[in-house]
C-alpha cells in the first residue's frame, strides 16, 4: 500500500520525507499535480520526487499517480461502507449494550417479514410426519445445527447434526421419512450445495434450505428454502444477525411441533420429573447446606 510506505518512510532521505509528509497531508490533491508542482509545494525539486517513487516501488511519478488515486478510491469506497456500521472504533460499553437489542430485533423482524407462510406450513406438517430430523452446516452454521438438533430431540424426535454427507448412514436409513435442514449464512456455500444435491438425488429426504440471500443456485435441489437476512458486512456483524435469524426460523419450527405434540410432550415432561432427583446432585446440595 502506498499511503502505509509513505508513513513508515523506510530509508527516505530528509527531502524525500518531506515530499511524503505533503502528500499524507493532501492525498486528494496531489493525484491532480504534475511533479513540478509536488516538488515546489514541497519545496524540493522534481528529481527527489522521482526518486521518492522509485523508491516504493513504482517506475515513476506518473504510475504513483495512477496507484494512488485507486488506493484513495479504495480508501474512500471502504469509509462509506464503514459509516453505516452500528459499531465502530469509538463505540462505548453503553453504545454496545443498547446496540445489540436493535441488530437482533432487526434480524428477527426481517426474517419474520419474509417468511413465506405457506411454505413454513408446508415445512410443518413434514416435521410432524417426520421419523427423522438431520441438521447439516459448516463452520459456525455446524453449531446452530448442533443446538436444533438438541432442541428438537427434548421432543422426543430422532435428531443429528452433520458437517458432511454420511453416504453409508443415508444409504442404511433411507426407508425413514427424514427431512434435511442445511444451513448457510450467506446461501452459497459450496459444502452445502454439494450435500443438498446428494440429498436430493440420492436420497427420499426432504430438503429444506435456510439460506442466506446468495440462494441462486442451492435453491434449485431444495424441496423449500427459508431465507434469512444478511447484512454484508465488513467487520463480522453479518455473523450476530444471521445468527439471529436462523435461531429465530428454527425456533419458530420448533415451537410449531411443540404446538402439534403439546400433550404427549407433557406427559413425557411429567414422567421425567417423578425422576428429577436422579438429575440433581444431591451430594452437591448437602455440601452447599454444611457450608
Amino acid at each position: 500500500m502506498l499511503i502505509e510506505k509513505l508513513e513508515q518512510g523506510e530509508n527516505f532521505t530528509s527531502h524525500e520525507k518531506e515530499v511524503a509528509q505533503y502528500i499524507l497531508a493532501n492525498p486528494d490533491k496531489v493525484p491532480g499535480m504534475s511533479s513540478m508542482e509536488l516538488a515546489r509545494a514541497s519545496f524540493t525539486s522534481k528529481a527527489t520526487v522521482v526518486r521518492l517513487c522509485q523508491k516504493i516501488g513504482l517506475a515513476g511519478y506518473q504510475e504513483f499517480r495512477l496507484k494512488l488515486v485507486e488506493e484513495m478510491n479504495q480508501k474512500n469506497r471502504l469509509s462509506q461502507m464503514l459509516a453505516g456500521e452500528p459499531i465502530h472504533d469509538k463505540s462505548t460499553y453503553k453504545d454496545i449494550i443498547n446496540t445489540l437489542p436493535v441488530l437482533y430485533d432487526k434480524a428477527i423482524t426481517n426474517t419474520r417479514l419474509s417468511l413465506d407462510k405457506n411454505s413454513m406450513n408446508r415445512i410443518n406438517n413434514m416435521l410432524r410426519r417426520a421419523e427423522c430430523i438431520d441438521f447439516y452446516g459448516a463452520g459456525i452454521s455446524y453449531i446452530l445445527a448442533q443446538s436444533a438438533a438438541f432442541k428438537f430431540a427434548t421432543l422426543g424426535m430422532e435428531c443429528s447434526a452433520y458437517e458432511s454427507i454420511n453416504g453409508h448412514y443415508l444409504a442404511a436409513r433411507k426407508n425413514k421419512k427424514t427431512i434435511a435442514f442445511l444451513i448457510s449464512f450467506t446461501g452459497a456455500n459450496r459444502t452445502m450445495i454439494r450435500a443438498a444435491r446428494y440429498l436430493r438425488e440420492a436420497t427420499n429426504n426432504y430438503v429444506v434450505g435456510i439460506m442466506g440471500p446468495h440462494n441462486e443456485t442451492i435453491r434449485k435441489v431444495c424441496h423449500e428454502i427459508i431465507e434469512i437476512p444478511n447484512r454484508d458486512s465488513l467487520v463480522s456483524l453479518d455473523v450476530i444477525t444471521s445468527f439471529s435469524a436462523v435461531t429465530y426460523v428454527i425456533d419458530i419450527l420448533f415451537s410449531l411441533l411443540l404446538s402439534g405434540c403439546y400433550n404427549e410432550h407433557a406427559k413425557s415432561s411429567l414422567e421425567m420429573l417423578l425422576h428429577n432427583d436422579l438429575l440433581i446432585d444431591k451430594m452437591g446440595k448437602e455440601w452447599e447446606k454444611e457450608v
